[in-house]
């Protein structure tokens, strides 16, 4: 068990209004507040984390699209054999070759593809090859929905493939105008309608982006209320040290195995005169003095293995594991100066003229402690005594 350090209750109470904050903002969104449903993007802070947390399954997809693409695309030359025979190993070379390399080097590969095939289309001039410019459609298409760019992505390839489109269209020799309106009529349509399907796609992915952030969120709000009930259970809501009913918990747990080498040690502090201190100053300036005492003890500890309880009143037990009779002696007159040097003014204490605590602290052994009783006794015993020496001393057993 280690010493338990008591949180400042300001940023506890930030954590659930902080998380309470966020999902305000996720629920805002998902019910269309806050941004306009055609602005496919987040506020600063949520577009980060949502390009952070897709980018790896953004990746993946657009690796296993592309080789899918790559290899419908291969099948163009089925076309090429047919319609383009004499210039069959300048398509191969072409399609295979160009789209490979300059995709992975220069291009991305749907504008890549668009430019190799416009190229093909200028270097072959068979009868037919001016059927393709009816499947150029096909290029963006493929991106906006296949490959799911993010829409401005998306925006700024359809765009260019419609410049390279226009030019091939613009190059096209006389007497074709019926089958190039064609052409740019399909190229037109399927380009806009799969801009438009891919903007619904990356809306929906957005969605269910923003729907397992409410999830979470109310999760973490759950699982952050659940630790709040635990620590106002187990802790002094005054100090912020634990309570007796911990206390009791933890050692009725760990009673039955207990050992001489486990090293175990409880120290009463009792804070000398604080009755008249409460009276001289008030109960405000009191409840500011028990928790000034409580952190002088957590300090005292350390990062020794050990926990700080509140007994009752101004009362303290701090229970300590795996610490030699010196240790405990030490650690004693540790938690004994940390006190003095609060410096904490009591006029009407017989002892001296600032705050004191007595300490009466007991290592275990099986001996003399046959139950979890014993041992609490014999700490409280050697408290009185060191109360009946005249306050602001340590007594060890």
């Amino acid at each position: 068990m280690r010493s338990q350090k008591r949180l400042p209750g300001g940023r506890e109470a930030m954590m659930p209004a902080a998380m309470a904050a966020e999902r305000g903002v996720v629920e805002g969104l998902i019910d269309g507040r806050g941004t306009s449903r055609w602005r496919l993007m987040f506020p600063d802070a949520l577009e980060t984390r949502y390009v952070e947390e897709t980018r790896v399954s953004r990746t993946r997809g657009l690796l296993y699209s592309g080789i899918f693409a790559f290899v419908m695309y291969a099948t163009f030359l089925i076309s090429d054999t047919i319609h383009r025979s004499e210039d069959l190993a300048l398509a191969a070379m072409l399609r295979l070759g160009g789209v490979c390399v300059v995709a992975m080097l220069v291009l991305p590969l749907v504008i890549n593809t668009m430019l190799v095939s416009a190229i093909l289309l200028q270097l072959s001039r068979t009868e037919l090859s001016h059927v393709d410019t009816l499947l150029f459609g096909f290029f963006p298409m493929v991106g906006n929905i296949l490959f799911r760019l993010r829409f401005h992505q998306a925006l700024t390839a359809s765009l260019t493939c419609t410049l390279i489109m226009a030019g091939v269209i613009a190059s096209e020799p006389a007497g074709q105008e019926g089958l190039e309106l064609l052409a740019m009529l399909i190229f037109v349509s399927t380009t806009g309608l799969s801009l438009l399907a891919n903007h619904q796609l990356e809306h929906n992915q957005r969605q269910v982006w923003l729907l397992r952030q409410r999830e979470r969120l109310l999760l973490e709000e759950k699982r952050a209320a659940g630790q709040r009930l635990t620590r106002e259970a187990n802790c002094d809501a005054l100090t912020g040290v634990f309570n007796r009913r911990h206390l009791e918990r933890d050692l009725a747990q760990r009673w039955a195995g207990l050992t001489r080498d486990d090293g175990l040690a409880i120290l009463m502090v009792d804070v000398d005169h604080f009755k008249t201190y409460n009276d001289h100053h008030g109960h405000v300036e009191g409840d500011h003095c028990l928790q000034q005492v409580a952190g002088a003890l957590q300090a005292a500890i350390g990062p020794q293995p050990g926990m700080v309880v509140r007994y009752g009143g101004e009362e303290f037990l701090v229970l300590l594991e795996s610490v030699t009779e010196r240790q405990l002696r030490d650690c004693a007159e540790c938690i004994r100066r940390k006190v003095r040097a609060l410096k904490l003014i009591h006029p009407d204490s017989s002892v001296a003229k600032v705050l004191t605590v007595s300490v009466g602290a007991v290592s275990y052994k099986a001996e003399q402690h046959t139950n979890l009783t014993d041992l609490v006794r014999a700490a409280d015993a050697a408290l009185y005594d060191a109360k009946h020496q005249g306050r602001d001393y340590c007594v060890i057993r």
